[in-house]
């Protein structure tokens, strides 16, 4: 028998960095595996979150940001509630989700800016310093913020495209927004494919079962998407089982401005329907509309659930999460206030104000898609694949 010992040194940095993120209770955590037990989340095959409470306690950086399991963990907090110790095991998960995040992305910084306070005004900043300059090209000078015939419905103030006839504000955002939305494309599709070799190479996946891009997407994606469509994996937590359905209201909220966003780009840009629309008459601003109710629904359930859940210690609200919850709120508030100051009359000469707080707001959410929490919408749902995906390879390799 070998008496050779095998000497295993603390990563005390990389611990560090997972306290100042929010995981600053991993030392309490003992190893006796209540989180493991209680988790209703948690496979046989491969439990979490003991395994990667270990790593973090000694600082195991690059395993954890490369293991899938970590995004499989909703923060549901079933292993806070019941952990002796109140080392939070579930908080702990949601600082390396944030150590993640910023690891698989260019323009750290970025991730910086939105992971503290002291960032907000930083963040503000880069956003007029494009909104103003486009703002003030697309209306060939300052526009009266006071006066809406001004700014943002010039009436005087066209561009011929093509065979379109654009005012100014629609060239506005575009020449604000398809830029952002193709920069946020390309980190997006940069950091998923990372990501996706890191898990690869996590469980040592054989070249025979690493499947293309396209076999991926034909055979998981859509299981995938049902699956968190429906929510399925949220409505299994206990301790804060009221997150499901805000959340997934808030979700549907999200597609649907999705699908708004699209339907008023090939209005609007491409068949030249560019005229302010009625809110109480079009269609598409009452498809708009719903999306914004629901939102505004989600994130206000999300806001007042976690302060009840932080009162009863059973959720941590941290920077992160506060952040892109009010974000969310005020692109909400400001989109309806447009509308709003559109048709009362005493807050019409108001509406430019709201107009440029509104694309501050929705400059920062897309922003925000690569460097914040709103990351998981993406990061997760490439995790889940993932676990679809390689649960069908160990069946197939069992057969």
């Amino acid at each position: 028998m070998s008496n050779e010992v095998l000497k295993v040194d603390a990563d005390l940095s990389a611990v560090k960095e997972i306290q100042s993120v929010g995981g600053d209770t991993v030392k309490k955590c003992y190893q006796c595996a209540t989180c493991s037990s209680v988790c209703p989340l948690s496979p046989d095959e491969a439990p979490f979150p003991r395994k990667q409470m270990i790593l973090a306690q000694w600082g195991f950086r690059d395993r954890l940001i490369s293991d899938p399991s970590v995004w499989l963990c909703h923060q549901c907090g079933d292993c806070t509630k019941y952990c002796p110790r109140n080392a939070r095991p579930g908080d702990v998960l949601a600082s390396l989700r944030l150590l993640v995040t910023k690891e698989l992305v260019p323009f750290k910084f970025m991730h910086t800016f939105y992971s503290h306070l002291w960032g907000l005004p930083i963040l503000i900043l880069i956003a007029l310093a494009f909104i103003l300059p486009v703002m003030f090209l697309a209306f060939k000078g300052v526009p009266d913020l006071t006066n809406p015939i001004s700014f943002p419905y010039n009436p005087e103030i066209n561009y011929k495209i093509a065979f379109m006839e654009l005012p100014a504000r629609v060239v506005m955002i575009d020449l604000l927004f398809l830029p952002l939305a193709a920069f946020v494309v390309i980190i997006i599709a940069n950091a998923v494919s990372k990501m996706w070799n890191m898990y690869l190479d996590y469980y040592k996946v054989p070249v025979a079962y690493r499947y293309g891009f396209a076999t991926v997407i034909k055979n998981y994606l859509g299981p995938a998407i049902r699956e968190i469509l429906a929510h399925s994996r949220f409505e299994k937590c206990g301790a804060n089982s009221w997150r499901a359905n805000p959340h997934k209201m808030l979700l549907y909220a999200f597609i649907i401005l999705f699908i708004t966003t699209g339907t008023v780009f090939v209005l609007a840009d491409i068949l030249g329907m560019h005229t302010p629309w009625n809110p109480f008459t079009h269609p598409v601003k009452w498809l708009g509309n719903i999306g914004g109710i629901l939102l505004l629904y989600g994130v206000i359930s999300l806001i007042t659930g976690r302060n009840k859940a932080v009162l009863e210690n059973s959720l941590r609200t941290a920077y992160p999460d506060a952040f892109l919850l009010w974000l969310i709120l005020f692109v909400g508030i400001t989109g309806f206030l447009i509308e709003i100051a559109r048709i009362v009359p005493v807050f019409y000469n108001y509406v430019g104000f709201v107009y440029i707080a509104h694309i501050i707001c929705v400059f920062l959410l897309f922003l925000a898609i690569p460097y914040s929490k709103f990351s998981h919408l993406i990061y997760r749902t490439t995790a889940v694949v993932f676990d679809l995906y390689y649960k069908d390879i160990l069946k197939k390799q069992g057969s």
